[in-house]
């Protein structure tokens, strides 16, 4: 990642350290015993700069919690531990915030181009609003 994806991966990492399904902290609460590298961490996060490969790395699935994706300005961090359930977020300016929780698996990809599509045309508000 260059420094500028450096700084948004900081951002969305905050954000996801804050989400209780990313960070391990819901299912540490009931009773599941996760270690730090099967959760949300600092090394979680890598960029993949081309559509197909990015389809390719959802396709791939069984990924652990808090496995992360960086694509443009987009961020996606997996919700659940071998699931399909990627916390979406987005970089503004320098401000990221989380919109959306998105499964990409079942895709196929004009469906999945169109959506990506989508959410890198879209607005803060268009975020906000689920309206993209």
């Amino acid at each position: 990642m260059n420094k500028e994806q450096m700084k948004f991966w900081e951002r969305a990492y905050k954000i996801g350290m804050k989400n209780g399904w990313c960070s391990g902290r819901y299912a540490l609460e009931d009773g599941d015993y996760i270690v730090d590298e099967d959760r949300l961490n600092k090394n979680s996060g890598s960029e993949i700069t081309d559509p197909e490969n990015l389809l390719k790395f959802f396709k791939h699935g069984n990924w652990c919690l808090g496995q992360a994706v960086i694509y443009k300005n987009l961020c996606f961090i997996q919700q659940v531990n071998g699931g399909d359930e990627w916390l979406t977020i987005k970089d503004f300016d320098n401000e990221a915030i989380a919109f959306e929780s998105i499964s990409f698996e079942s895709m196929d990809y004009i469906e999945f181009e169109d959506l990506i599509s989508r959410l890198l045309r879209a607005t803060k508000s268009q975020c906000i609003h689920l309206k993209y």
